[in-house]
């Protein structure tokens, strides 16, 4: 092979084979984002999982109680 051939292919071939590459993965891309159901929605759980037995009632993410399990000795 002759180098002006090799220049050729270089310089023709290889940019459209990257350019079809780079065009098939951005096609796959956009139609994997637009996939749908037939019904898309909000589909609650028919069952649902029973409290453990040690949870307490309430919010314990807020106030003092939620100081004191962080910082011990934390007395106001």
């Amino acid at each position: 092979m002759t180098n002006t051939f090799r220049t050729t292919i270089a310089r023709i071939a290889l940019p459209v084979v990257s350019a079809g590459l780079i065009g098939g993965a951005a096609l796959g891309m956009a139609g994997m984002a637009n996939a749908q159901t037939t019904d898309p929605g909000f589909y609650a759980p028919t069952t649902t999982a029973h409290p453990a037995p040690e949870a307490m009632p309430g919010s314990h993410h807020h106030g003092e109680a939620f100081i004191q399990n962080l910082v011990p000795g934390y007395h106001r």
